[in-house]
């Protein structure tokens, strides 16, 4: 998104260059948000810039922004404070103060910015329902992924190993994984790789180890880099979301998108959000969220025929081609900024 934003007038970009700032808690979030501001502090000074574009996890440095410019304010919102932290993670409950505050940073960041970025249309409508966000100022730009390094990459031998790489989230639903990887532990051919780390890993490793899984090969995080060889390894990729918190239906996974930016067959949760993209049995393979033995079925059924992993394989690479590519995406976001700002 930031490199489409560039080619607009002056441009200030401001937030994390991290996307998972927001994974060190509240207090990592308030030390990137007064960092930004103090950079900033130069340039409201001359205001010498059009607008600010606040990028992901922004609403807390949109609030300290906001009373002293009168510049418009565009709002990377992919992500809720309050959803992420309230509900879907459980930081704290709903009746705290922090919950409060954090509904509030939602609340007033959709009120002062005037053009919101949001990931699908079922964000849309739990920005406008639960916090009263005009459509108006609601846009959907798919998250897409950077696709000079995914893209197909030559044929290899096929391999017998079904792709899954996360950051052990809740939503994520590793343990529906794993339980559909013990359904299939009678098939001795199928090899599930889960590669990641998170809040939820040492749950997920005592459960192998526990239901004695020899088809699961739990892998340490790889660079960025490193995961189109790991994609093109597999024969078939995850892309999620498994688990069954209401946040998991408003969202298409980020890998899914660099899964099919690669060509390779995808299975993903049955889901609003991931159906704005994708199509069943043209270039994804659905199943029903939250439940180990749907998504087994999935694997075993692509896994044995050939002929439905390269027919949705194909679909997938041109779904990315026609609805998400980095170019594609791009051209939304410039189009969106001058009619947003009236110009």
């Amino acid at each position: 998104m930031v490199s489409a934003l560039r080619d607009i007038s002056q441009l200030t970009v401001l937030g994390s260059q991290r996307s998972n700032v927001y994974k060190g808690g509240i207090r990592a979030i308030f030390s990137q948000s007064l960092r930004s501001f103090l950079r900033l502090i130069p340039r409201l000074i001359k205001r010498d810039f059009d607008f600010l574009f606040i990028g992901f996890f922004g609403q807390l440095l949109t609030q300290i922004i906001s009373p002293f410019t009168r510049k418009p304010i565009i709002l990377d919102m992919f992500v809720s404070a309050y959803d992420t932290l309230v509900e879907d993670r459980q930081v704290t409950n709903k009746k705290s103060l922090l919950s409060k505050f954090l509904f509030w940073l939602d609340k007033q960041s959709g009120r002062k910015a005037s053009l919101i970025f949001v990931d699908t249309l079922e964000h849309a409508n739990y920005f406008h329902e639960t916090f009263g966000v005009p459509f108006s100022k609601i846009k959907r730009v798919f998250v897409g992924c950077d696709d000079e390094l995914f893209h197909p990459l030559p044929e290899k031998n096929e391999s017998n190993t079904v792709l899954y790489y996360c950051s052990y989230l809740p939503l994520h639903g590793v343990d529906v994984v794993v339980d559909a990887a013990e359904l299939l532990q009678v098939d001795s051919t199928i090899k599930i790789k889960i590669i990641g780390d998170g809040i939820e890993f040492g749950k997920i490793q005592r459960s192998v180890q526990e239901k004695r899984l020899t088809n699961v090969e739990l892998a340490a995080p790889v660079p960025l880099e490193q995961l189109p060889l790991e994609i093109q390894n597999s024969l078939i990729c995850l892309g999620g979301h498994f688990g069954a918190s209401a946040k998991a239906c408003r969202v298409i996974p980020g890998k899914a998108f660099q899964m099919i930016a690669m060509g390779k067959p995808v299975i993903m949760g049955d889901n609003a959000a991931n159906r704005e993209l994708l199509t069943h049995g043209v270039d994804s393979w659905f199943c029903e969220m939250n439940n180990p033995s749907a998504l087994a079925d999935a694997i075993s059924m692509l896994f044995r025929d050939k002929t439905l992993r390269d027919q949705i394989a194909k679909g997938a690479l041109e779904t990315y081609r026609n609805r998400s590519s980095r170019a594609l995406l791009e051209s939304v976001v410039r189009e969106s900024i001058p009619e947003a700002l009236g110009s």
